[in-house]
C-alpha cells in the first residue's frame, strides 16, 4: 500500500520543497501543519513532518493489518489504473451536481489562476491528506469505537462508519451552501469509503486524486 502511494507523497514533498513560500496546500493539509506548530515544531521541520506522518501512518496500518512485505510489481502497477477505473463513476455524475474538485479550502476560481502543474499539486495533496484524515483515520476509529465500545457487530459499524465519515466529509468541504454540490460529496465519500473497506485505502487514494486531476486539467 505504502509502495503503491511512494510516487505521490515524493511528488507533493518534492512540491513543497522547491516551491515552499507559495506551494499550494488543501485545508487538511494545512490543519495538520498548524497542529504541529501548534506543538512547537519549527516552520520547516512542520512541513516535512506533514508527509513524514503519513508514511508512519501507513507503516502502522500495514503492521496492524499484518500485511505481507512481498513486493508485488503487477499489484502496484494495478492499483492507480483501478483508481482511475473508480474515478469514472464520479467523473460521470459530477456534472448533475455542478460538483467540481473535491479539495477543502480550494476555490475554483482561485484554481483557474493557478499554473497547472499547481493544480496537480493540489489534486495529489487533496487525495492524500483527505483520505488520511476521513478514510483511513475516520473509518478506523469509528470501527474500533462501535466494535469495542459499543459492542455493535462488524458489518454494522463498519457501514455506519462510512455513512458518518462520508457525511463529516461533505460538511468539511464547505461547498459554499449548495446543497447539490453537498449531495455529490457525500456520494464521493461513501464511494470512496466503500472502496477504502473493500479495496484498501491506496486505491481510494489514488481514486480520489485521480478525479481531481482531471477536473483540474478541464478548468
Amino acid at each position: 500500500m505504502l509502495l503503491a502511494l511512494l510516487p505521490l507523497i515524493i511528488i507533493d514533498q518534492l512540491g513543497l520543497l522547491l516551491n515552499a513560500a507559495d506551494s499550494p496546500v488543501n485545508q487538511v493539509k494545512e490543519h495538520l501543519h498548524n497542529v504541529l506548530l501548534f506543538l512547537d515544531i519549527p516552520p520547516m521541520l512542520a512541513m516535512g513532518a506533514v508527509g513524514l506522518g503519513i508514511v508512519l501512518a501507513l507503516l502502522g496500518w500495514h503492521l496492524h493489518r499484518k500485511d505481507p512485505w512481498r513486493l508485488r510489481p503487477v499489484i502496484l502497477a494495478w492499483i492507480p489504473i483501478e483508481g482511475a477505473v473508480w474515478a469514472i463513476p464520479l467523473l460521470l455524475i459530477a456534472p448533475l451536481f455542478a460538483a467540481s474538485l473535491l479539495a477543502t479550502g480550494t476555490l475554483q476560481d482561485t484554481l483557474i489562476e493557478m499554473p497547472l502543474a499547481d493544480r496537480m499539486l493540489v489534486s495529489i495533496s487533496a487525495g492524500l491528506y483527505e483520505e488520511l484524515i476521513f478514510r483511513l483515520a475516520g473509518i478506523m476509529l469509528l470501527q474500533k469505537l462501535f466494535v469495542e465500545v459499543l459492542r455493535m457487530q462488524p458489518a454494522t459499524s463498519t457501514l455506519i462508519a462510512v455513512l458518518a465519515t462520508s457525511l463529516a466529509f461533505a460538511w468539511y468541504h464547505d461547498l459554499n451552501g449548495s446543497f447539490a454540490m453537498g449531495i455529490f460529496a457525500m456520494l464521493a465519500g461513501v464511494e470512496l469509503g466503500v472502496l477504502f473497506v473493500c479495496r484498501g485505502f491506496a486505491v481510494a487514494v489514488w481514486t480520489h486524486v485521480v478525479y481531481d486531476l482531471v477536473v483540474t486539467a478541464m478548468l
